[in-house]
């Protein structure tokens, strides 16, 4: 099994050598686990202490120290790789081997680490504890909040009752140092003002807690969603603050490594394995041309010819005429601009063209969603979106030229968070019309369909959503798939909140039927139900359901066997049994995300029990 990223931080470190303080806080925290004292002098250092390994070593301006320590079903694996450079940087990585999951939290060095220089993302100042914001510091933390450079979450908590937040956010900074910043607003005068400058949709008050993702400026900001916030009442549950950390860590480990870092690793890398001269790191993070692709070189040639203007013919002089008024100019057609507009910029001008356009189209589905007459005109939508979204960018990529791979892959990043979000607003409107239906049906007017008082629930996350369901959804029972779901999270933290939502209307959809199918108000299957879709029941689209896998899968113990998941005794005698049923939470691509479940609403137990959420899991096409 292909270890699990938990933890990535880059860390930009302007002094040098860095080894001399890297070295001094890993051995300190290399002692407090029981390790001797690790001796400065030596290039390498290997030492074994109660199953756990320490390896430090280091050859000229770089190194790299490791230290695997064994976790319940697993091993840890905690790496500091670093270059000497102007910056130099450091990239701390932690993974994990094994099936159990660990609290996901900064290595106890980096906090010390932090302390040792001015360390930044290569944007931000990057500190080891909450930083307190007073009123008369509000405008110079605005310009953190946006500054273009910025990598990590910032993490911003209202002043609430008592000490609370304090420790809030002082735990906060402990789990997420060097991957995220935590600032604890001083008193109700600093709320009031960071907020007026926010704006409604952006601010955070009451006790409140809010992660400002990167990159951030409220005047153009049109996705409040991207910036979660945590009410007091959900600060209160059991694992919220856990839940904060993990989305922080996520957003930072899911950010690409700087080009100029992505060159060198594998250069530090080579050197330390002896593979390659000392030499080689002078000039290892220098910008490098892009090798041009002859094969792309001459589409974009063919390209060019096919869209290239004819010159106007000579015509005789006329009599000048008056200059008419400007037009406005229209928005440039991407394909066009790639076939006529060669240059080194280019890619850059084609995403920043096609995020533009996109923008757009969201904002026309989302007015044509609000308009819709049921809830799923309203998903109907946005799904309709995200298939010109992907057709676009297939007719982009073959046209683009070479070298503009990593363009295009940034706006394509930026249009998964757009749809993302847009996903997001669709389910609150759904939500809004359910509350009409129920306010008209008060008011003595006949309509259909169930409303949900209070705030629609909203996931951030896959494990998010199985917190919600395992208090909410009588009629189900969660089983334990939090590792499965957590692995998804970290994997694509951007579609895993695309996923969540899917599989919170599943979840919600399963409860109905389940409580309809046990009290005898319906008597065919979940199928059947999200078939029909009458009146107020919750459905799923049936292009989402496999009731049966394929008799090579149940047939073959190498593949049922992880399909095979507990139940009680009342459903089943040996206490586990193999689920078939699934919803596809993506129908293709990777990862394909799956729900399994069992219904046993017209058994003993009257109860659905969902026994997976998390990646495909193996079948003869894997395999």
């Amino acid at each position: 099994m292909a270890p699990t990223q938990l933890y990535q931080a880059l860390l930009r470190d302007p002094g040098r050598p860095i080894w001399v303080r890297l070295h001094r806080v890993l051995s300190a925290w290399a002692q407090s686990k029981g390790f001797p004292p690790p001796d400065a002098g030596r290039p390498r250092v290997d030492h074994e202490h109660a199953g756990s390994r320490l390896v430090m070593e280091r050859r000229a301006g770089c190194g790299r120290y490791t230290l695997e320590e064994p976790v319940e079903g697993g091993r840890l694996r905690t790496r500091a790789v670093f270059l000497d450079g102007e910056p130099g940087w450091v990239l701390v990585t932690v993974e994990r081997e094994g099936d159990t999951r660990p609290d996901v939290r900064a290595p106890g060095f980096v906090p010390a680490y932090l302390r040792t220089a001015r360390i930044t993302d290569g944007g931000i100042h990057l500190v080891d504890r909450a930083e307190l914001l007073a009123e008369d510091e509000v405008h110079r933390f605005l310009r953190v909040l946006t500054e273009p450079r910025r990598r990590v979450p910032v993490v911003v908590v209202s002043p609430g009752q008592g000490d609370e937040n304090t420790s809030r956010a002082d735990r906060l900074a402990e789990a997420t140092a060097g991957a995220g910043v935590v600032v604890r607003l001083a008193d109700r005068r600093t709320e009031h003002l960071f907020n007026r400058l926010m704006g409604d949709e952006l601010a955070v008050y009451g006790g409140a807690i809010r992660t400002y993702a990167a990159p951030f400026d409220p005047a153009s900001e049109r996705s409040p969603y991207r910036h979660p916030p945590m009410r007091p009442a959900k600060l209160r549950e059991e694992g919220a603050l856990e839940k904060i950390a993990d989305g922080v860590i996520g957003r930072a480990s899911a950010m690409d490594l700087p080009p100029e870092v992505r060159q060198s690793l594998p250069v530090v890398l080579r050197v330390l394995a002896g593979r390659a001269e000392v030499a080689e790191l002078d000039g290892a993070m220098a910008p490098r041309p892009t090798p041009v692709d002859p094969a792309r070189e001459e589409l974009r040639r063919k390209m060019m010819a096919l869209t290239v203007r004819p010159a106007p013919s000579a015509a005789p002089p006329v009599a000048a005429e008056p200059e008419p008024a400007p037009k406005p100019e229209p928005t440039p057609d991407p394909v066009a601009v790639v076939a006529e507009s060669p240059g080194p910029d280019l890619a850059h001008r084609v995403a920043e063209m096609v995020v533009k356009a996109m923008r757009q189209d969201l904002d026309t589905a989302l007015g044509l969603a609000a308009g819709a007459d049921t809830g799923r005109d309203v998903l109907r939508e946005v799904r309709t979106l995200g298939l010109h979204l992907a057709g676009l960018r297939e007719l982009i990529v073959p046209a683009a030229p070479a070298g503009s791979e990593d363009d295009l892959r940034v706006a394509h990043e930026l249009l998964r968070e757009e749809y993302a979000e847009a996903v997001t607003a669709a389910r609150v409107l759904e939500e809004r019309v359910r509350w009409l239906e129920r306010t008209l049906a008060e008011s003595g007017h006949p309509v259909y369909g169930l409303a949900t008082p209070g705030e629609p629930f909203t996931p951030a996350s896959l494990a998010e959503t199985l917190v919600e369901a395992r208090s909410r959804l009588t009629h189900l029972v969660i089983g334990p798939t939090d590792a499965a779901a957590v692995r998804l999270d970290h994997a694509d933290p951007v579609l895993s909140r695309t996923w969540a939502a899917k599989a919170w209307d599943a979840l919600l959809a399963l409860d109905d039927f389940a409580r309809a199918r046990s009290s005898g108000e319906f008597a065919g299957g979940f199928y059947d139900w999200c078939t029909d879709g009458s009146g107020s029941r919750r459905v799923i689209p049936t292009g989402m359901l496999a009731m049966r896998e394929s008799a090579s899968v149940t047939g073959n113990a190498k593949f049922s066997q992880p399909r095979t998941f507990p139940v009680p005794a009342e459903v089943h005698p040996h206490g586990k049994i193999v689920m078939e049923a699934h919803v596809k939470l993506r129908a293709v691509g990777y990862p394909a995300p799956r729900m399994y479940f069992h219904d046993d609403s017209g058994g003993d137990t009257g109860k659905i029990y969902v026994g997976y959420l998390g990646d495909h899991l193996p079948n003869t096409r894997t395999n």
